[in-house]
């Protein structure tokens, strides 16, 4: 048995097979996404799975190169934008109805039970190389 990381068996799947260049969106519990996107649910009730913890557990076993937030994030919800920076990322910020749109083309979504506005991240894998 796993003794660290990602336990959840389908968001370790989907994180192993991310590859240069794909997107992903870790979002709130109420972002639109299409018929079609894969989804992995973690939230349980509204609160739980917060967001940010997500947001951290996710990093810890990737790379990401880019991220996106909608340009509200900054003050609706600065917790959150606080938040994504404590963990290095520098997100983006793009037009809301831009962020939904690059959404309906991601690889896969994380839905958490976050149910707080704007608490979404567009992110796009990077590769672990060195220079």
């Amino acid at each position: 048995m796993q003794r660290k990381g990602i336990i959840h068996r389908e968001l370790a799947g989907l994180i192993a097979g991310l590859r240069h260049t794909d997107t992903f969106v870790i979002s709130d519990a109420g972002l639109p996404l299409a018929p079609d996107t894969p989804v992995v649910d973690l939230g349980y009730r509204y609160g739980q799975s917060p967001f940010l913890d997500v947001v951290q557990t996710v990093l810890n076993e990737i790379v990401v190169e880019h991220s996106w937030v909608t340009d509200k994030i900054r003050e609706v919800n600065p917790t959150v934008h606080t938040g994504l920076r404590s963990f290095g990322l520098d997100p983006e910020p793009i037009d809301h109805d831009e962020f939904k749109a690059r959404v309906r083309d991601v690889k896969f979504a994380v839905r958490t039970g976050e149910d707080t506005f704007y608490a979404n991240v567009l992110l796009r894998a990077g590769v672990p190389f060195t220079p």
